[in-house]
């Protein structure tokens, strides 16, 4: 492997780790990324289309029931 193609296939793996550890949502362009790197995905995302205007999917490795309760709680409270 050239240091050129080692180079990009460590640019796509910190893109992919990425997007998989800390977004919540993820664009459809996002999606497609992480699709084409690992087809596993797709056990770990969740289609929510126009329920969302944050992103058409549902990461679940990042996203918590707990997160969510907690945000909506502060929400209804107003804090």
């Amino acid at each position: 492997m050239s240091p050129e193609s080692l180079y990009i296939a460590e640019q796509e793996l910190n893109r992919f780790n990425e997007i998989m550890n800390t977004k919540t949502y993820l664009t459809k362009e996002e999606y497609d990324f992480c699709f084409a790197y690992d087809k596993d995905i797709r056990e770990d995302t969740s289609y929510i289309g126009d329920y969302s205007k944050l992103g058409d999917y549902l990461n679940l490795r990042v996203y918590t029931e707990y997160l969510h309760h907690e945000h909506v709680q502060k929400m209804e409270s107003g804090i």
